[in-house]
């Protein structure tokens, strides 16, 4: 990687762009719910919030086991250069992931042992990268954001707010399972405000209607 590489504006989402998202997800996965039909979008707002909650790369949410979900962190068991690492979760991803489990069992009839894989395609199979590639493409060009971004964006987003809001560097190298400080530094950004907590959206990011 050049020294000179930073992360620009126009290579992340905005919390405004990120809100949009998450209520427009909300929406489908109540409209699911409620209709019983077009489950791929209850997996499209869980697999969503996560990639934006957690910083994984593409590769790596398509690897997760059930199992790898414990102790309020994900275990990444081989992530870029085969290095393994937990990834600390705030309170409000962990809930979120605990309801994914229980609507993975009960209403989406998935098989929920330790070692089955945590997001399965329509087909039963387990995710793949040009899977998860193809709804995030849907799902930006729904609530109108630019088409320049990627799945890969999630990951620069989650990186950059969460330095910008807990402004601890060596938090987010070990979340994002960088190799050195150096590489964590470009994210930083100085945009907001200082707030110590790894929950980066308001509540109503999440679902919460007032």
């Amino acid at each position: 990687m050049s020294r000179n590489w930073i992360v620009t504006r126009d290579q992340f989402l905005t919390e405004d762009e990120v809100q949009r998202l998450y209520l427009a997800l909300r929406d489908a996965k109540d409209l699911a719910l409620q209709r019983k039909r077009f489950y791929c979008h209850i997996r499209d707002y869980f697999i969503i919030r996560l990639l934006l909650e957690s910083g994984l790369r593409c590769f790596e949410l398509v690897a997760l086991r059930v199992s790898d979900f414990r102790n309020g962190s994900l275990i990444v068991r081989n992530g870029k250069g085969g290095k393994k690492r937990n990834v600390l979760l705030s309170k409000e991803t962990q809930k979120m992931l605990t309801e994914f489990l229980r609507l993975k069992a009960k209403i989406l009839s998935e098989p929920v042992g330790l070692e089955d894989f945590l997001f399965l395609s329509e087909r039963r199979k387990p995710y793949t990268t040009r899977g998860i590639r193809r709804r995030i493409k849907f799902w930006f060009a729904r609530v109108g954001v630019s088409d320049a971004l990627s799945v890969h964006s999630c990951r620069h987003t989650y990186i950059s707010h969460l330095i910008d809001k807990t402004k601890d560097l060596v938090l987010a190298r070990d979340n994002a399972g960088h190799s050195s400080l150096q590489i964590t530094s470009i994210y930083s950004h100085n945009l907001k405000t200082n707030i110590d907590d790894l929950d980066l959206y308001s509540s109503d990011f999440h679902g919460k209607r007032n």
